[in-house]
């Protein structure tokens, strides 16, 4: 069996006019706002994605507002959203679009992958919504559609499998209404081609599809076995002094880059928060600290790692009385803690221990 594209092209535009969902950038969108949201939703959903979006408009509502603002400002306002390295890539493309392209979003695929954080899928997102290029983009949602459609038996994260479909939705992509196409091609697959039980007898086009013809649309894709949950035990440290709290900044790269934390550190076996904490302050910070109590323990989940954070109240034993800065250490202020960006635990510990002292 052979998939039509015309008949393909033609059947899946028709059902998109009837049955697009009213996005906020599908309806007010503009090169600047495709490029936000297409990093947004990099690896997030729609509806977790909305609110942000908005806010962020309000905040750096054109690509010179976010290249000169702080960068922590940005962090602060990604808060929550995950995977942080989008932000600073964001920021930074920002600052390369304003520099290198007079404040003007890329219209080229090629030129947008030269930004940092913008691979093929998101830079044929932009060029194809936003400028209308006939370009070829490839998500989740299109891998399952295309998997089934043309029948594509072989583990969709292999790269092989990945060129394929690339290959695959160049070919069906249409010169007229390419942007339209994509996003109906991605709408097919979070609304009627979903991963466990497709809605094929709504499928726009299921008289095109193979799997479906076979009789085993459920049975693809094919994914290769998930990858081994890690398991992280974690002590964090909450040192109050004078009113403030000793906080650190993170490393730019890696988990949580550039995001504030309390100082603490992974776990070794058999060792216990305590004993890990009392030698994390004396080692990086210079700190002699006390144990008060254990305040909370915080479960989070991570693609691959499952995180269980103590978090213990401290009491400093150094004679150290002074609030200057200690390395990458800094003492927040209540107000000054709301300004910075904590990944999500952390900002748990936080509002646990800001409610506590509240009520004593």
């Amino acid at each position: 069996m052979n998939v039509n594209r015309a008949k393909f092209r033609q059947k899946l535009l028709r059902w998109f006019q009837t049955h697009r969902r009213r996005l906020p950038w599908r309806e007010n969108g503009n090169p600047y706002r495709i490029f936000i949201v297409e990093v947004m939703l990099q690896q997030t959903q729609i509806k977790t994605v909305i609110p942000y979006y908005e806010r962020w408009l309000k905040a750096f509502p054109n690509v010179r507002a976010l290249a000169r603002a702080p960068l922590d400002r940005v962090l602060k306002l990604w808060e929550g959203l995950g995977y942080y390295t989008r932000a600073r890539n964001l920021h930074k493309a920002a600052q390369i679009i304003v520099r290198d392209h007079r404040g003007k979003i890329p219209s080229d695929a090629e030129v947008l992958r030269s930004l940092p954080g913008i691979g093929p899928y998101t830079s044929g997102a932009i060029a194809s919504i936003a400028f209308g290029k006939p370009v070829p983009l490839v998500d989740g949602n299109v891998a399952r559609v295309l998997s089934r459609v043309f029948y594509i038996r072989k583990d969709i994260l292999a790269p092989d499998v990945q060129r394929q479909f690339y290959r695959l939705a160049e070919r069906l992509v249409p010169n007229k209404n390419p942007g339209a196409f994509n996003q109906a091609l991605m709408e097919l697959g979070s609304l009627v081609c979903i991963p466990d039980m497709p809605r094929c007898h709504v499928c726009p086009v299921k008289s095109e599809c193979r799997a479906l013809a076979v009789g085993n649309p459920s049975s693809l894709p094919v994914k290769s076995k998930n990858v081994r949950v890690q398991k992280i035990r974690m002590a964090v440290g909450l040192l109050r002094k004078k009113g403030r709290v000793l906080v650190r900044r993170r490393p730019d790269h890696g988990i949580w880059g550039g995001l504030f934390e309390l100082p603490g550190r992974v776990l070794l076996n058999g060792q216990s928060g305590e004993e890990a904490l009392k030698q994390e302050f004396k080692e990086a910070l210079d700190l002699r600290v006390g144990i008060q109590k254990k305040v909370q323990v915080i479960e989070h989940r991570l693609s691959h790692r499952q995180m269980v954070i103590h978090a213990f109240s401290l009491k400093s034993s150094s004679r150290r009385n002074t609030l200057r800065p200690i390395g990458n250490a800094r003492w927040a202020s209540e107000a000054e803690l709301k300004q910075l960006s904590f990944p999500v635990p952390y900002q748990k510990i936080l509002n646990a221990s800001s409610h506590y002292e509240r009520t004593q």
